[in-house]
């Protein structure tokens, strides 16, 4: 797809794919394109957001809705487990694959940039991050930030599987950029001297 239009196009600059969706997107809707894409070994990102149910058409379940998940549209509750997305992204070769609730920003940042870097060099990488959806599941605004930590104690408990080919990318990457923070500290340091 695009990382490849893009090597054709521009070969001489650097262009990452990076796709943002929902879990319907991603999973539902999108699932057979999401599957192509990574088993041809496209060399692109995908973070699904994942708050477990259609939101925008008035609270249908989704693939990613939990089993039992009495929603608007699913009165009864979800009848079938959840499907497993980052099981299904290792069985299709993604690379590098996080499974999270995106609590503390600096540990997401982390997680985004070593995805983009695999994606770069090696094949396809997945984060599947937990989003609320707090006007179907009726979570208050307030509370929004509460459910979040607790599904990372739940559903969401952060998981990172990675290739060692996408382990020897992150390893160079996060080495070369400490070398550089070090040099940069002591030129600081020489200047303050």
């Amino acid at each position: 797809g695009l990382s490849r239009a893009f090597r054709l196009r521009v070969p001489d600059k650097q262009k990452d794919v990076i796709t943002i969706a929902g879990d319907g997107g991603t999973m539902d809707i999108g699932f057979s394109m999401t599957m192509h894409s990574w088993i041809r070994g496209e060399k692109f990102t995908t973070i699904m957001l994942d708050n477990e149910v259609y939101g925008n058409t008035g609270g249908q379940e989704s693939g990613m809705s939990p089993k039992g998940a009495v929603l608007k549209m699913a009165p009864g509750g979800k009848q079938f487990e959840k499907m497993p997305a980052t099981a299904l992204a290792k069985a299709a070769g993604c690379v590098y694959i996080v499974k999270m609730s995106p609590t503390n920003i600096k540990k997401a940042a982390k997680i985004i940039r070593r995805a983009i870097f695999v994606a770069r060099e090696v094949g396809p990488t997945f984060i599947h991050a937990y989003t609320s959806c707090n006007i179907e599941y009726s979570i208050p605004t307030e509370e929004v930030f509460a459910d979040a930590r607790a599904q990372e104690k739940d559903r969401f408990q952060f998981e990172e599987y990675m290739t060692d080919a996408a382990k020897e990318v992150i390893d160079r990457i996060e080495a070369e950029e400490k070398a550089a923070h070090r040099a940069k500290k002591g030129i600081v340091e020489e200047e303050v001297n």
